[in-house]
Protein backbone atom coordinates (compact mmCIF):
# COMPACT_ATOMS: atom_id res chain seq x y z
CA UNK A 1 0.00 0.00 0.00
CA UNK A 2 1.47 3.26 -1.21
CA UNK A 3 -0.21 5.43 0.81
CA UNK A 4 1.36 4.22 4.00
CA UNK A 5 4.85 4.96 2.21
CA UNK A 6 5.81 1.14 2.06
CA UNK A 7 6.86 1.08 -1.42
CA UNK A 8 6.32 -2.25 -2.09
CA UNK A 9 3.81 -4.14 -4.32
CA UNK A 10 1.89 -6.28 -2.35
CA UNK A 11 0.76 -9.35 -4.35
CA UNK A 12 -3.48 -9.23 -4.83
CA UNK A 13 -5.12 -12.63 -4.71
CA UNK A 14 -8.03 -12.56 -7.23
CA UNK A 15 -11.64 -12.99 -5.34
CA UNK A 16 -13.13 -16.36 -6.16
CA UNK A 17 -15.86 -16.08 -8.66
CA UNK A 18 -18.70 -17.10 -6.65
CA UNK A 19 -20.50 -18.21 -9.14
CA UNK A 20 -17.58 -20.89 -9.92
CA UNK A 21 -19.22 -24.38 -9.18
CA UNK A 22 -15.93 -25.28 -8.21
CA UNK A 23 -15.55 -23.00 -4.92
CA UNK A 24 -18.41 -24.15 -3.30
CA UNK A 25 -17.48 -26.11 -0.89
CA UNK A 26 -17.85 -26.82 2.95
CA UNK A 27 -14.20 -26.17 3.78
CA UNK A 28 -12.76 -22.54 5.52
CA UNK A 29 -10.35 -20.80 3.13
CA UNK A 30 -7.62 -19.29 5.49
CA UNK A 31 -5.93 -17.86 2.27
CA UNK A 32 -6.97 -14.48 3.47
CA UNK A 33 -6.58 -14.74 6.74
CA UNK A 34 -2.80 -15.31 6.03
CA UNK A 35 -2.72 -12.22 3.62
CA UNK A 36 -4.03 -10.49 6.06
CA UNK A 37 -1.35 -11.14 8.91
CA UNK A 38 1.41 -10.63 6.87
CA UNK A 39 -0.09 -7.46 5.87
CA UNK A 40 -0.40 -6.59 9.57
CA UNK A 41 3.49 -7.91 10.19
CA UNK A 42 4.62 -5.81 7.13
CA UNK A 43 2.86 -2.93 8.73
CA UNK A 44 4.30 -3.11 12.11
CA UNK A 45 7.94 -3.64 10.87
CA UNK A 46 7.38 -0.15 8.78
CA UNK A 47 9.37 2.63 10.37
CA UNK A 48 6.02 5.21 9.32
CA UNK A 49 3.62 2.80 11.62
CA UNK A 50 3.38 5.11 14.18
CA UNK A 51 2.83 8.34 12.48
CA UNK A 52 -0.11 6.52 10.23
CA UNK A 53 -1.01 5.56 13.51
CA UNK A 54 -1.09 8.84 15.40
CA UNK A 55 -2.53 10.45 11.85
CA UNK A 56 -5.07 7.72 11.68
CA UNK A 57 -5.99 8.78 15.51
CA UNK A 58 -6.05 12.47 14.19
CA UNK A 59 -8.38 11.90 11.65
CA UNK A 60 -10.71 9.87 13.88
CA UNK A 61 -10.80 12.92 16.39
CA UNK A 62 -11.22 15.46 13.37
CA UNK A 63 -14.26 13.52 12.65
CA UNK A 64 -15.63 12.76 16.30
CA UNK A 65 -15.44 16.98 16.54
CA UNK A 66 -17.44 17.29 13.29
CA UNK A 67 -19.72 15.18 14.47
CA UNK A 68 -19.72 17.02 17.68
CA UNK A 69 -20.30 20.02 16.10
CA UNK A 70 -23.12 18.73 13.75
CA UNK A 71 -24.61 17.92 16.85
CA UNK A 72 -24.24 21.13 18.36
CA UNK A 73 -25.91 22.92 15.11
CA UNK A 74 -28.48 20.30 15.46
CA UNK A 75 -29.10 21.03 19.00
CA UNK A 76 -28.96 24.96 18.28
CA UNK A 77 -31.93 24.34 15.32
CA UNK A 78 -33.94 21.95 17.46
CA UNK A 79 -33.59 24.79 20.04
CA UNK A 80 -34.22 27.86 17.40
CA UNK A 81 -37.64 25.24 15.93
CA UNK A 82 -38.45 25.56 19.82
CA UNK A 83 -38.11 29.20 19.74
CA UNK A 84 -39.63 29.30 16.38
CA UNK A 85 -42.62 26.86 17.38
CA UNK A 86 -43.39 28.82 20.75
CA UNK A 87 -43.70 32.02 19.09
CA UNK A 88 -45.55 30.93 16.32
CA UNK A 89 -47.89 29.37 18.99
CA UNK A 90 -48.26 32.48 20.77
CA UNK A 91 -49.47 34.51 17.72
CA UNK A 92 -52.13 31.43 17.08
CA UNK A 93 -53.15 32.43 20.45
CA UNK A 94 -53.25 36.05 20.40
CA UNK A 95 -54.79 36.21 16.86
CA UNK A 96 -57.16 33.53 18.45
CA UNK A 97 -57.84 35.94 21.31
CA UNK A 98 -58.32 38.92 19.42
CA UNK A 99 -60.73 37.26 17.25
CA UNK A 100 -62.60 36.21 20.24
CA UNK A 101 -62.37 40.20 21.59
CA UNK A 102 -63.46 40.96 18.38
CA UNK A 103 -66.28 37.87 17.80
CA UNK A 104 -67.79 39.76 21.73
CA UNK A 105 -67.38 43.09 20.39
CA UNK A 106 -69.70 42.39 17.13
CA UNK A 107 -71.93 40.75 19.76
CA UNK A 108 -72.01 43.29 22.08
CA UNK A 109 -72.25 45.69 19.26
CA UNK A 110 -75.75 44.19 17.74
CA UNK A 111 -77.23 44.01 21.30
CA UNK A 112 -76.93 47.28 21.95
CA UNK A 113 -77.88 47.95 18.88
CA UNK A 114 -80.82 46.32 18.91
CA UNK A 115 -81.25 47.29 22.63
CA UNK A 116 -81.32 50.99 21.20
CA UNK A 117 -83.78 50.50 18.81
CA UNK A 118 -86.15 48.21 21.20
CA UNK A 119 -85.41 51.56 23.30
CA UNK A 120 -86.25 53.72 20.57
CA UNK A 121 -89.43 52.09 19.96
CA UNK A 122 -90.79 51.63 23.30
CA UNK A 123 -90.22 55.42 23.41
CA UNK A 124 -92.40 56.83 20.07
CA UNK A 125 -95.10 53.78 21.53
CA UNK A 126 -94.92 55.99 24.93
CA UNK A 127 -94.80 59.13 22.44
CA UNK A 128 -97.69 57.54 20.22
CA UNK A 129 -99.66 56.73 23.26
CA UNK A 130 -98.97 60.50 25.26
CA UNK A 131 -100.25 62.06 21.86
CA UNK A 132 -103.36 60.12 21.80
CA UNK A 133 -103.96 60.33 25.84
CA UNK A 134 -103.22 64.30 24.67
CA UNK A 135 -105.67 64.23 21.80
CA UNK A 136 -108.31 62.34 23.76
CA UNK A 137 -107.90 65.11 26.68
CA UNK A 138 -108.10 67.93 24.03
CA UNK A 139 -111.23 66.56 22.59
CA UNK A 140 -112.80 65.90 25.72
CA UNK A 141 -112.20 69.40 26.72
CA UNK A 142 -113.34 70.82 23.86
CA UNK A 143 -116.33 68.63 24.22
CA UNK A 144 -116.89 70.12 27.64
CA UNK A 145 -116.29 73.55 26.73
CA UNK A 146 -119.06 73.18 24.08
CA UNK A 147 -121.46 71.72 26.10
CA UNK A 148 -120.58 74.22 28.67
CA UNK A 149 -120.92 76.82 26.21
CA UNK A 150 -124.36 75.85 24.91
CA UNK A 151 -125.34 75.60 28.83
CA UNK A 152 -124.09 79.32 29.46
CA UNK A 153 -126.45 80.59 25.75
CA UNK A 154 -129.30 78.46 27.19
CA UNK A 155 -129.11 79.75 30.06
CA UNK A 156 -128.58 83.54 29.02
CA UNK A 157 -131.19 83.16 26.43
CA UNK A 158 -133.73 82.01 29.04
CA UNK A 159 -132.42 85.13 31.22
CA UNK A 160 -133.25 87.18 28.03
CA UNK A 161 -136.28 86.10 27.23
CA UNK A 162 -137.58 86.54 31.31
CA UNK A 163 -136.05 89.74 31.36
CA UNK A 164 -137.82 91.01 28.33
CA UNK A 165 -140.49 89.57 29.37
CA UNK A 166 -140.59 91.38 32.63
CA UNK A 167 -139.49 94.71 30.98
CA UNK A 168 -142.62 94.75 29.08
CA UNK A 169 -144.45 93.30 31.45
CA UNK A 170 -143.67 96.64 33.72
CA UNK A 171 -143.81 98.68 30.52
CA UNK A 172 -147.57 97.81 29.90
CA UNK A 173 -147.96 98.57 33.61
CA UNK A 174 -146.21 102.01 33.67
CA UNK A 175 -147.75 103.30 30.67
CA UNK A 176 -151.27 102.01 32.25
CA UNK A 177 -150.54 104.06 34.88
CA UNK A 178 -149.19 107.24 33.50
CA UNK A 179 -151.84 107.02 31.51
CA UNK A 180 -154.36 107.03 34.11
CA UNK A 181 -152.30 109.77 36.25
CA UNK A 182 -152.40 111.70 32.99
CA UNK A 183 -155.85 111.85 32.33
CA UNK A 184 -156.70 112.63 36.53
CA UNK A 185 -153.93 115.34 36.42
CA UNK A 186 -155.51 116.47 32.85
CA UNK A 187 -159.26 116.89 34.53
CA UNK A 188 -157.98 118.34 37.19
CA UNK A 189 -156.40 121.26 35.60
CA UNK A 190 -159.08 121.53 33.54
CA UNK A 191 -161.23 122.32 36.54
CA UNK A 192 -158.62 124.28 38.41
CA UNK A 193 -156.98 126.55 35.20
CA UNK A 194 -158.68 130.01 36.09
CA UNK A 195 -157.22 129.54 39.92
CA UNK A 196 -153.65 128.28 38.94
CA UNK A 197 -153.45 131.36 36.07
CA UNK A 198 -154.47 133.81 38.81
CA UNK A 199 -152.37 132.75 41.56
CA UNK A 200 -149.30 132.42 38.60
CA UNK A 201 -149.50 136.11 37.99
CA UNK A 202 -149.43 136.71 41.48
CA UNK A 203 -146.72 134.85 42.22
CA UNK A 204 -144.32 136.25 39.15
CA UNK A 205 -145.22 139.38 40.09
CA UNK A 206 -144.06 138.83 43.71
CA UNK A 207 -140.77 137.15 42.56
CA UNK A 208 -139.94 139.95 40.13
CA UNK A 209 -140.37 142.37 43.14
CA UNK A 210 -138.24 140.01 45.50
CA UNK A 211 -135.51 139.70 42.87
CA UNK A 212 -135.01 143.53 42.02
CA UNK A 213 -134.50 144.44 45.97
CA UNK A 214 -131.78 141.49 45.66
CA UNK A 215 -130.16 142.86 42.60
CA UNK A 216 -129.99 146.52 44.18
CA UNK A 217 -128.62 145.23 47.24
CA UNK A 218 -126.16 143.12 45.77
CA UNK A 219 -125.20 145.88 43.23
CA UNK A 220 -125.15 148.39 45.93
CA UNK A 221 -122.57 146.22 48.43
CA UNK A 222 -120.61 145.27 46.00
CA UNK A 223 -120.19 149.14 44.38
CA UNK A 224 -119.05 149.94 48.20
CA UNK A 225 -116.78 147.12 48.41
CA UNK A 226 -114.85 148.01 44.94
CA UNK A 227 -114.61 151.31 45.82
CA UNK A 228 -113.16 150.71 49.34
CA UNK A 229 -111.20 148.23 48.09
CA UNK A 230 -110.07 150.34 44.89
CA UNK A 231 -108.97 153.38 47.03
CA UNK A 232 -106.77 150.93 49.01
CA UNK A 233 -104.34 149.56 47.06
CA UNK A 234 -102.69 147.19 49.83
CA UNK A 235 -106.42 145.88 50.43
CA UNK A 236 -106.53 145.62 47.08
CA UNK A 237 -103.42 143.75 46.84
CA UNK A 238 -104.17 141.21 49.18
CA UNK A 239 -107.41 140.45 47.93
CA UNK A 240 -106.02 139.77 44.39
CA UNK A 241 -103.29 137.72 46.65
CA UNK A 242 -105.86 135.99 48.64
CA UNK A 243 -107.95 134.96 45.02
CA UNK A 244 -105.25 134.00 43.49
CA UNK A 245 -104.01 131.24 46.18
CA UNK A 246 -107.77 130.07 47.21
CA UNK A 247 -107.80 129.34 42.99
CA UNK A 248 -104.09 128.11 43.22
CA UNK A 249 -105.07 125.63 46.22
CA UNK A 250 -107.97 124.21 44.29
CA UNK A 251 -106.52 123.28 41.55
CA UNK A 252 -103.72 121.62 43.37
CA UNK A 253 -106.30 119.76 45.94
CA UNK A 254 -108.30 118.49 42.57
CA UNK A 255 -105.07 116.99 40.19
CA UNK A 256 -102.60 116.70 43.45
CA UNK A 257 -104.64 113.85 44.40
CA UNK A 258 -104.80 112.11 41.24
CA UNK A 259 -100.74 112.40 41.02
CA UNK A 260 -100.48 110.69 44.23
CA UNK A 261 -102.82 108.26 43.94
CA UNK A 262 -101.36 107.05 40.77
CA UNK A 263 -97.52 107.23 42.91
CA UNK A 264 -98.82 105.23 45.40
CA UNK A 265 -100.21 102.93 42.83
CA UNK A 266 -97.30 102.30 41.05
CA UNK A 267 -94.97 101.95 44.49
CA UNK A 268 -97.25 99.47 46.25
CA UNK A 269 -99.81 98.54 44.45
CA UNK A 270 -98.56 94.84 42.67
CA UNK A 271 -101.03 93.99 40.07
CA UNK A 272 -103.68 91.43 40.72
CA UNK A 273 -102.52 88.55 38.98
CA UNK A 274 -99.68 88.37 41.39
CA UNK A 275 -100.46 86.05 43.81
CA UNK A 276 -97.18 86.14 46.12
CA UNK A 277 -94.11 88.59 45.63
CA UNK A 278 -90.44 89.63 47.73
CA UNK A 279 -91.40 93.09 45.88
CA UNK A 280 -91.92 95.95 48.57
CA UNK A 281 -91.00 100.05 48.90
CA UNK A 282 -90.18 99.33 52.68
CA UNK A 283 -86.16 100.10 53.06
CA UNK A 284 -83.55 97.76 52.55
CA UNK A 285 -82.57 97.39 56.46
CA UNK A 286 -86.58 97.36 58.09
CA UNK A 287 -87.75 95.14 55.18
CA UNK A 288 -85.26 92.76 56.41
CA UNK A 289 -85.99 93.16 60.01
CA UNK A 290 -89.46 92.88 59.03
CA UNK A 291 -88.72 88.82 56.63
CA UNK A 292 -86.26 88.01 58.85
CA UNK A 293 -88.72 85.33 60.09
CA UNK A 294 -90.58 84.39 57.16
CA UNK A 295 -87.48 83.42 55.12
CA UNK A 296 -86.58 80.13 54.26
CA UNK A 297 -83.56 78.04 55.16
CA UNK A 298 -82.03 77.65 51.68
CA UNK A 299 -80.03 74.78 52.42
CA UNK A 300 -82.67 72.64 52.95
CA UNK A 301 -83.90 72.53 49.46
CA UNK A 302 -82.93 68.84 48.42
CA UNK A 303 -82.17 68.81 44.85
CA UNK A 304 -79.44 66.25 42.30
CA UNK A 305 -76.49 66.50 41.46
CA UNK A 306 -76.71 67.91 38.24
CA UNK A 307 -79.63 70.21 39.24
CA UNK A 308 -77.85 71.66 42.37
CA UNK A 309 -75.16 72.73 39.75
CA UNK A 310 -77.13 73.79 36.95
CA UNK A 311 -78.78 75.92 40.25
CA UNK A 312 -75.52 77.66 41.10
CA UNK A 313 -74.12 78.29 37.04
CA UNK A 314 -77.73 80.33 37.00
CA UNK A 315 -77.24 82.32 40.02
CA UNK A 316 -73.67 83.24 39.02
CA UNK A 317 -74.95 83.54 35.56
CA UNK A 318 -78.37 86.08 37.11
CA UNK A 319 -75.42 88.32 38.83
CA UNK A 320 -73.41 88.84 36.33
CA UNK A 321 -76.29 90.20 34.30
CA UNK A 322 -77.21 91.95 36.78
CA UNK A 323 -73.97 93.55 37.49
CA UNK A 324 -73.17 93.90 34.11
CA UNK A 325 -76.39 95.14 32.63
CA UNK A 326 -76.95 92.62 30.33
CA UNK A 327 -80.41 90.57 29.24
CA UNK A 328 -81.41 88.17 31.87
CA UNK A 329 -82.06 84.87 30.16
CA UNK A 330 -85.85 82.99 30.28
CA UNK A 331 -86.21 79.78 32.15
CA UNK A 332 -88.66 76.93 31.87
CA UNK A 333 -89.19 74.38 34.54
CA UNK A 334 -90.93 70.90 33.63
CA UNK A 335 -91.62 67.79 35.49
CA UNK A 336 -94.70 66.32 37.60
CA UNK A 337 -96.18 68.30 40.30
CA UNK A 338 -94.47 68.95 43.71
CA UNK A 339 -90.92 68.33 42.41
CA UNK A 340 -89.69 71.23 43.73
CA UNK A 341 -90.14 74.08 40.77
CA UNK A 342 -91.51 77.02 42.47
CA UNK A 343 -89.32 76.44 45.43
CA UNK A 344 -86.07 76.61 42.86
CA UNK A 345 -87.63 79.97 41.66
CA UNK A 346 -87.58 81.65 45.09
CA UNK A 347 -83.87 79.88 45.77
CA UNK A 348 -83.03 81.52 42.45
CA UNK A 349 -84.41 84.57 43.39
CA UNK A 350 -83.38 85.23 47.15
CA UNK A 351 -79.38 83.60 46.20
CA UNK A 352 -79.12 86.23 43.42
CA UNK A 353 -81.00 88.79 45.61
CA UNK A 354 -83.59 89.88 43.01
CA UNK A 355 -87.26 90.10 44.06
CA UNK A 356 -89.66 87.57 42.32
CA UNK A 357 -93.13 87.48 42.17
CA UNK A 358 -95.71 84.16 41.68
CA UNK A 359 -98.54 83.99 39.43
CA UNK A 360 -99.97 81.17 38.04
CA UNK A 361 -101.83 80.78 34.36
CA UNK A 362 -105.17 79.66 35.81
CA UNK A 363 -105.85 82.97 36.83
CA UNK A 364 -105.91 84.06 33.33
CA UNK A 365 -108.98 82.26 32.10
CA UNK A 366 -111.66 84.14 34.75
CA UNK A 367 -110.48 87.41 34.03
CA UNK A 368 -112.14 87.15 30.22
CA UNK A 369 -111.43 89.82 28.23
CA UNK A 370 -109.51 91.44 31.29
CA UNK A 371 -107.19 89.54 30.91
CA UNK A 372 -104.85 91.53 28.43
CA UNK A 373 -105.15 94.47 30.43
CA UNK A 374 -103.95 92.94 33.61
CA UNK A 375 -100.79 91.09 31.83
CA UNK A 376 -100.19 94.72 30.41
CA UNK A 377 -100.05 95.95 34.36
CA UNK A 378 -98.14 92.78 35.38
CA UNK A 379 -95.18 93.69 32.85
CA UNK A 380 -95.33 97.04 33.15
CA UNK A 381 -95.26 96.71 37.06
CA UNK A 382 -91.93 94.26 36.31
CA UNK A 383 -90.35 96.16 34.46
CA UNK A 384 -90.15 99.18 36.91
CA UNK A 385 -88.08 96.80 39.63
CA UNK A 386 -84.87 98.39 40.48
CA UNK A 387 -83.03 95.08 42.03
CA UNK A 388 -84.27 93.08 38.91
CA UNK A 389 -87.30 90.59 38.97
CA UNK A 390 -87.74 87.19 39.01
CA UNK A 391 -91.33 86.80 37.19
CA UNK A 392 -92.36 83.55 37.99
CA UNK A 393 -95.78 81.74 35.95
CA UNK A 394 -96.99 78.42 37.55
CA UNK A 395 -98.96 76.03 35.41
CA UNK A 396 -97.81 78.27 32.79
CA UNK A 397 -99.92 75.54 29.89
CA UNK A 398 -103.18 77.23 30.99
CA UNK A 399 -102.95 80.01 28.51
CA UNK A 400 -99.60 79.20 26.66
CA UNK A 401 -100.77 76.24 25.23
CA UNK A 402 -100.80 75.07 21.41
CA UNK A 403 -104.39 75.62 19.46
CA UNK A 404 -104.46 79.21 18.60
CA UNK A 405 -104.21 78.56 14.84
CA UNK A 406 -107.85 77.18 15.17
CA UNK A 407 -110.81 78.53 16.58
CA UNK A 408 -111.32 75.64 18.70
CA UNK A 409 -108.49 75.24 20.07
CA UNK A 410 -109.00 77.83 22.64
CA UNK A 411 -111.25 80.59 23.19
CA UNK A 412 -110.67 84.37 21.73
CA UNK A 413 -109.56 85.92 25.50
CA UNK A 414 -106.87 83.27 25.96
CA UNK A 415 -105.57 83.75 22.49
CA UNK A 416 -105.29 87.40 22.59
CA UNK A 417 -103.77 86.55 26.28
CA UNK A 418 -101.01 84.18 24.36
CA UNK A 419 -100.41 87.29 22.27
CA UNK A 420 -100.04 89.85 24.87
CA UNK A 421 -97.21 87.80 26.60
CA UNK A 422 -95.74 87.07 23.59
CA UNK A 423 -95.45 90.45 22.99
CA UNK A 424 -94.63 91.82 26.08
CA UNK A 425 -91.13 88.51 25.81
CA UNK A 426 -90.22 88.76 22.16
CA UNK A 427 -87.08 91.13 22.83
CA UNK A 428 -84.10 90.94 25.50
CA UNK A 429 -85.11 92.27 28.75
CA UNK A 430 -82.63 93.58 31.52
CA UNK A 431 -85.48 93.76 34.20
CA UNK A 432 -86.65 91.16 35.28
CA UNK A 433 -85.90 87.02 34.17
CA UNK A 434 -88.76 85.03 33.17
CA UNK A 435 -89.30 81.29 34.77
CA UNK A 436 -92.11 79.26 33.38
CA UNK A 437 -93.41 76.31 34.76
CA UNK A 438 -95.78 73.33 33.82
CA UNK A 439 -96.42 69.49 34.02
CA UNK A 440 -96.47 68.77 30.25
CA UNK A 441 -93.69 71.60 28.23
CA UNK A 442 -95.31 69.47 24.87
CA UNK A 443 -98.16 71.01 25.14
CA UNK A 444 -96.67 74.61 25.13
CA UNK A 445 -97.31 76.96 21.92
CA UNK A 446 -94.06 76.64 19.69
CA UNK A 447 -93.51 80.54 20.26
CA UNK A 448 -93.40 80.42 24.04
CA UNK A 449 -90.18 77.58 23.41
CA UNK A 450 -89.03 79.86 21.32
CA UNK A 451 -88.25 82.41 23.56
CA UNK A 452 -86.87 79.57 26.42
CA UNK A 453 -82.91 79.95 26.92
CA UNK A 454 -82.63 77.54 29.36
CA UNK A 455 -85.13 73.85 30.74
CA UNK A 456 -84.82 72.09 33.86
CA UNK A 457 -86.61 68.62 34.25
CA UNK A 458 -87.74 68.48 37.68
CA UNK A 459 -88.03 64.29 37.83
CA UNK A 460 -89.15 62.50 40.75
CA UNK A 461 -86.46 61.64 43.58
CA UNK A 462 -84.04 59.18 43.80
CA UNK A 463 -83.71 56.88 46.57
CA UNK A 464 -80.62 59.03 48.12
CA UNK A 465 -82.75 61.98 47.26
CA UNK A 466 -85.87 60.97 48.89
CA UNK A 467 -83.74 59.87 52.15
CA UNK A 468 -82.25 63.45 52.41
CA UNK A 469 -85.95 64.54 52.04
CA UNK A 470 -87.01 62.18 54.64
CA UNK A 471 -84.65 62.49 56.99
CA UNK A 472 -85.34 66.35 56.90
CA UNK A 473 -89.19 66.47 57.08
CA UNK A 474 -89.39 64.06 59.75
CA UNK A 475 -87.12 66.05 61.51
CA UNK A 476 -88.89 69.36 61.09
CA UNK A 477 -92.44 68.22 61.54
CA UNK A 478 -92.47 64.89 63.68
CA UNK A 479 -89.35 64.73 65.77
CA UNK A 480 -88.77 68.36 66.88
CA UNK A 481 -92.81 69.14 67.68
CA UNK A 482 -93.02 65.75 69.42
CA UNK A 483 -90.10 66.86 71.89
CA UNK A 484 -91.36 70.19 72.37
CA UNK A 485 -95.03 68.44 73.26
CA UNK A 486 -92.84 65.92 75.52
CA UNK A 487 -94.05 62.95 73.07
CA UNK A 488 -91.84 60.18 73.32
CA UNK A 489 -90.19 58.16 70.05
CA UNK A 490 -89.43 54.66 69.12
CA UNK A 491 -85.75 53.76 69.72
CA UNK A 492 -86.08 51.57 65.80
CA UNK A 493 -87.76 54.92 64.35
CA UNK A 494 -83.68 55.81 63.35
CA UNK A 495 -81.50 56.12 60.45
CA UNK A 496 -81.95 52.21 59.42
CA UNK A 497 -86.20 52.98 59.46
CA UNK A 498 -85.50 56.26 57.23
CA UNK A 499 -83.31 54.21 55.06
CA UNK A 500 -86.10 51.11 54.80
CA UNK A 501 -88.77 54.42 54.58
CA UNK A 502 -87.02 56.02 51.43
CA UNK A 503 -87.14 52.31 48.97
CA UNK A 504 -91.07 51.91 49.94
CA UNK A 505 -91.03 55.97 49.17
CA UNK A 506 -90.67 55.39 45.26
CA UNK A 507 -92.52 57.58 42.79
CA UNK A 508 -93.59 59.89 45.41
CA UNK A 509 -92.73 63.66 44.85
CA UNK A 510 -91.12 66.04 47.32
CA UNK A 511 -94.64 67.09 48.53
CA UNK A 512 -96.04 63.76 49.02
CA UNK A 513 -93.25 62.60 51.20
CA UNK A 514 -93.60 65.86 52.70
CA UNK A 515 -97.54 65.03 53.77
CA UNK A 516 -96.36 61.44 54.60
CA UNK A 517 -94.35 63.41 57.46
CA UNK A 518 -97.15 65.33 58.69
CA UNK A 519 -99.28 62.52 58.58
CA UNK A 520 -97.34 61.12 61.30
CA UNK A 521 -97.14 64.32 62.97
CA UNK A 522 -101.45 64.30 63.04
CA UNK A 523 -101.85 60.38 63.90
CA UNK A 524 -100.26 60.98 67.24
CA UNK A 525 -101.84 64.42 67.99
CA UNK A 526 -104.70 62.79 67.10
CA UNK A 527 -105.11 59.60 68.80
CA UNK A 528 -103.64 61.39 72.32
CA UNK A 529 -100.95 59.23 72.61
CA UNK A 530 -97.77 59.98 74.53
CA UNK A 531 -95.65 57.59 71.97
CA UNK A 532 -94.98 57.23 68.74
CA UNK A 533 -94.21 53.79 67.96
CA UNK A 534 -92.99 51.67 65.22
CA UNK A 535 -96.07 49.92 65.34
CA UNK A 536 -98.17 53.26 64.97
CA UNK A 537 -95.36 54.65 62.04
CA UNK A 538 -95.56 51.68 59.81
CA UNK A 539 -99.67 51.80 60.07
CA UNK A 540 -99.84 55.68 59.38
CA UNK A 541 -97.29 55.21 56.25
CA UNK A 542 -99.05 52.12 54.54
CA UNK A 543 -102.25 53.79 54.70
CA UNK A 544 -100.64 56.88 53.44
CA UNK A 545 -98.78 55.05 50.82
CA UNK A 546 -101.96 53.24 49.77
CA UNK A 547 -104.05 56.61 49.54
CA UNK A 548 -100.93 57.96 47.05
CA UNK A 549 -101.31 54.70 45.07
CA UNK A 550 -105.58 55.14 44.62
CA UNK A 551 -104.89 58.85 44.01
CA UNK A 552 -102.58 57.86 41.13
CA UNK A 553 -104.43 55.35 39.95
Amino acid sequence: MSMFGFGKNIPVTPIPNNKDDNNITGKFDPTALERGAKALRMLDSSPNAQKAFELTKMQEMTKQQEIQMQIEQMRLKQGELGTQKAKIESDERRKLLSHQQEQERITAQYKAKLEDEMYQKKLLDQKRQNEEWLQRQHQQFLKQEQIRKNTENEILNMKRQHLKEEKELEKDIMVAKVRQENLGKIQQERDNFDIHLKMMKERSVEERKTKLESLNLIFSSVGSGLSSILQDKQRLTYTVMTLTGISLGIYLAKNGTIVVRKVIENKIGKPSLVRETSKSIIPGNLKSMVRKGNEFNLNEIVLNSSLNQRLTWSINSLLKSKLNKTPYRNILLYGPPGTGKTLFAKTLALRSGMDYAIMTGGDIGPLKENAVTELNKLFKWSNKSKKGLILFIDEAEAFLRKGRSTLEGMSENIRNALSTFLYHTGNENTKFCLILATNEKEILDRAVIDRIDEQFNFDLPEESERLRMIKLFMQQFVINPLKRSKVQIDELINDSYFEQLAKRTQNLSGRQISKLCISLQSAIYGSGATKLTLDLANTVIEWQLQNNANLTS
